[in-house]
């Protein structure tokens, strides 16, 4: 389940309006409804619910935009393709003999922007490889920024407000554990190993995430076939011992819908109720 409404009006409104606030009241309230449900249904003891993000936002203010088409000895007719109109970053691919010229020219051009051959690219944003990135990259600083959101993520993913959370309940896993941050890069391998599946190839590792040590069922012993059919059974999981309530509101202490609130809830017929949930919350800020 991935919500996007956290993303769009963090872009629209920026990521400390009052808009985006009482949306993430609203999707705060649902996690409360999801959790909800899944006690009531009795699926505590077969679901694990985690709850991630695929980065964070950042306010961008107005005063610290970068005019590109305004630096001087600048042109876009020495450019042969450009993509400078999403978010902090840039590619450019200048015209043949222009390469050297544009990268000067640009190199010092502002204090919060940052120009780089592809060969000179940093190393930790693993990006500059592939052979259809371009001969030029472009980053800005957090909150500069080349377009005209309010809102907007794509920064150092080393700045606060760009990183996520991470929040997991459920059999598979140690209720109050606490582990280091790691990159969700490295979520997918996670996945596959709760669900005892193998990942398609990825840059991620479990190696990261070895402190969660997710708890796995044994695998269910094999029926014999018969004459009637295959045999083949679905397994149920055993009721792991103790409470398995990890505190998972966000970004409240309950996650149950406050009293007197006048937000919907969605019906209960249009819950899907999967073993293995995982609700992606598009865009959540990484510091409050």
């Amino acid at each position: 389940v991935k919500e996007t409404s956290p993303d769009s009006t963090g872009h629209k409104y920026g990521p400390e309006s009052t808009q985006r606030k009482n949306m993430i009241e609203q999707v705060d309230r649902t996690i409360g409804y999801l959790r909800q449900r899944i006690q009531e249904s009795g699926l505590e003891s077969n679901l694990n619910l985690i709850i991630t993000s695929d980065h964070g936002m950042e306010t961008v203010i107005k005063t610290n935009e970068i005019h590109i088409q305004t630096v001087e000895n600048f042109t876009f007719k020495d450019i042969q393709f450009e993509l400078l109109d999403y978010g902090p970053n840039g590619l450019l691919v200048p015209k043949e003999g222009k390469l050297d010229h544009v990268y000067s020219v640009l190199k010092n051009a502002h204090p919060n922007l940052h120009v780089y051959k592809k060969e000179e690219f940093p190393r930790r944003f693993h990006y500059a490889n592939h052979s259809r990135i371009t001969p030029l990259l472009l980053y800005s600083d957090p909150a500069s920024h080349c377009g005209f959101n309010k809102g907007e993520h794509g920064f150092d993913n080393e700045a606060m407000n760009m990183k996520t959370i991470f929040r997991a309940v459920g059999p598979a896993f140690k209720q109050g554990l606490v582990v280091e941050p790691f990159e969700s890069v490295n979520v997918y391998a996670l996945l596959c190993q709760l669900l005892d599946i193998v990942p398609e190839p990825h840059d991620g590792s479990l190696e990261p995430t070895k402190a969660i040590d997710p708890w796995r069922p044994p695998p269910p012993p094999r029926s014999p076939r018969t004459a009637g059919g295959c045999g083949c059974r679905i397994p149920r999981r055993s009721r792991v011992g103790g409470d398995t309530g990890l505190p998972l509101s966000w970004p409240h202490a309950n996650a149950d819908p406050p009293p007197g609130s006048s937000a919907p809830l969605p019906p209960a017929q249009e819950l899907l109720v999967v073993l293995g949930i995982a609700l992606v919350l598009g865009c959540w800020g990484g510091r409050r």
